[in-house]
């Protein structure tokens, strides 16, 4: 038997092995979180969120969200023009502004992004060789667009709440790939 065959077959083994007495339960599947000391809820962070206002100064905004500019991810030029305008692939409106004045506007713009999440995932086995994982938690993501150090308009918290699921087989984790790698050094 060839090397290769033969981690192909003990791969296969362990797999057998860990449905056998999953199928009756769950496995933790660890949690995916970003920036969750900086609130005590989602509630708390939709409520200062509502609390922006067009027209209020940088400074202001980072601290009505008890946050520093630091704690935010600067956005690219397309990022902003996807928040404004909607979109990843947007571009801004034919109409919206001469050609020449719309390079000027963007340049006027700044942008921020706060991502808040907390996602707890469980593993579980819906039949000897299909995985089932289970996400719960929250995702959010706060984008800011300043013109000249002001608040270009009101932000709007996007995703929320998440529950849901996905599921794959075995055979979806054990392609001839990983098998390659591991027979070939």
């Amino acid at each position: 038997m060839t090397r290769a065959a033969d981690i192909f077959m003990r791969l296969c083994l362990a797999a057998t092995l860990l449905c056998l007495p999953g199928c009756a339960g769950q496995l933790p599947g660890g949690i995916e979180t970003q920036n969750t000391r900086y609130y005590a809820s989602p509630d708390v962070l939709e409520r200062w969120t509502a609390s922006l206002e067009p027209g209020m100064s940088k400074g202001e905004v980072f601290a009505r969200l008890g946050r520093l500019e630091s704690d935010f991810r600067r956005l690219g030029r397309e990022e902003i023009v996807a928040a404004l305008f909607g979109g990843n692939n947007a571009g801004v409106p034919a109409g919206f502004l001469p050609p020449k004045e719309i390079r000027a506007f963007l340049n006027t713009l700044d942008g921020y992004e706060l991502v808040y999440k907390d996602v707890g995932k469980r593993h579980g086995f819906t039949s000897p060789i299909r995985v089932r994982t289970d996400a719960n938690g929250y995702d959010y993501k706060l984008r800011l667009i300043f013109r000249n150090g002001k608040l270009l308009e009101k932000p709007v918290l996007l995703g929320g709440v998440v529950h849901n699921y996905s599921t794959a087989t075995l055979f979806d984790y054990l392609s001839p790939g990983i098998v390659i790698d591991k027979a070939i050094p």
